[in-house]
């Protein structure tokens, strides 16, 4: 009897795929390699074309359309945590199971937002520029331009105490900083971190960072009045849309002085629009949303879609499907 295959459109970790080849036939095309992402219909055909009884996304987009046209599909998986790449309710009126795979680059951004907040903290990028520029002509002078401070003991703040906001937390926390958190939706933290208030957050965080995800409630959230709520002389660190913060507002506070840096991987737009005010300040340390980008996270995912799927096949529960209801029909 033929195997079951599966089409996998996202990176993905040999190790894995070799896992899933000793029970279904693999085609392995990622999107970062066709540089290219498939319309609703030439998804369909894609699918169809191979018969496959599973599909792996990262980047893709798997919605009504698709389903409509496809029959064979009974697994949807989704290298990511947020699920809006795929039509869960649709999935489920076709008893096709979609997993995701929640957490699996928090570690990878939980250490983005480290390096940033000692480059803020030490001006490494700064006094590397310094150098390279043919600048450093007296041995006194960096000492007092790029003197720096240490992170032992100063409070990192965290707006937002998900997945991601508990792995920095616990970063954080093992190389001696106090943690206070904000975050309305959990009642609970880790023994290590104090939850309070956003009036509390502001005020206390040397280095604030925004975990929380970018909707309606918190658009435009870190506005004119909170932002002078913020201690003076500390930072900034958004690694969720930017648009948390009023981004014009965010400059005044910068150029005045009064924040000391300010650190942004996530904008409205990839890449940034030319004409963002951002770019007008090189105090802004800006990248390229890579704050979830290394090999361990491809690794993570990976195993966590492929578990998923071989326990699909043995008929038990996927450990992070989303619609569980599914399996009583398959």
């Amino acid at each position: 009897m033929s195997k079951p295959h599966v089409l996998i459109l996202a990176p993905f970790s040999k190790q894995s795929i070799d896992e899933l080849s000793r029970r279904f036939n693999i085609t392995h095309c990622s999107w970062l390699e066709s540089m290219k992402l498939r319309d609703p219909d030439e998804m369909a055909n894609m699918i169809n074309h191979h018969n496959s009884t599973a599909v792996v996304i990262e980047s893709d987009f798997i919605f009504e359309e698709t389903l409509e046209q496809v029959e064979s599909l009974k697994f949807i998986g989704i290298c990511r945590s947020a699920i809006n790449h795929v039509d869960v309710d649709s999935a489920t009126r076709n008893n096709i199971a979609v997993v995701n795979s929640p957490a699996r680059n928090a570690r990878a951004v939980a250490e983005y937002v480290l390096s940033v907040m000692l480059n803020i903290a030490r001006k490494t990028t700064a006094a590397n520029n310094y150098v390279h520029s043919r600048m450093w002509k007296n041995p006194i002078d960096a000492y007092i331009q790029f003197r720096g401070t240490e992170l032992n003991g100063k409070t990192f703040g965290l707006l937002g105490m998900g997945d991601i906001g508990k792995e920095i937390a616990d970063l954080m926390n093992k190389i001696g900083m106090k943690i206070v958190a904000h975050d309305p939706y959990i009642e609970t933290a880790p023994e290590y971190v104090t939850l309070t208030n956003i009036n509390q957050l502001l005020a206390c965080s040397d280095f604030l960072a925004t975990v929380a995800p970018l909707n309606q409630e918190t658009l435009g959230f870190l506005d004119r009045k909170r932002l002078s709520q913020m201690k003076k002389g500390s930072a900034l660190i958004t690694v969720s849309g930017v648009s948390i913060v009023d981004q014009t507002e965010l400059l005044k506070f910068i150029e005045s002085g009064y924040l000391s840096g300010a650190a942004i991987d996530v904008f409205d737009t990839h890449p940034v629009a030319p004409d963002s005010p951002l770019l007008s300040n090189d105090q802004l340390m800006l990248t390229p949303h890579i704050g979830g980008a290394t090999d361990e996270t491809i690794d993570r995912y990976s195993n966590m879609i492929a578990t998923d799927l071989l326990l699909f096949l043995e008929k038990a529960k996927p450990i992070n499907i989303l619609n569980p209801e599914v399996l009583n029909h398959i």
